[in-house]
């Protein structure tokens, strides 16, 4: 998916998604010179992302 679907699926803005990608290792791909996601990885990311 591309940064509009993985930024509404997180419920973030594209921004958002673009400098935290890289910045807390959220999976990402460049297809194209285009960065994509795949639901699996975000779905897997957020479950590590478990505030106690």
């Amino acid at each position: 998916m591309g940064i509009v679907d993985a930024a509404t699926y997180l419920d973030m803005s594209q921004r958002w998604m673009y400098r935290e990608s890289r910045k807390h290792g959220i999976p990402r791909y460049y297809f194209g010179g285009k960065l994509k996601f795949r639901i699996d990885d975000l779905d897997r990311w957020a479950r590590q992302q478990k505030v106690t």
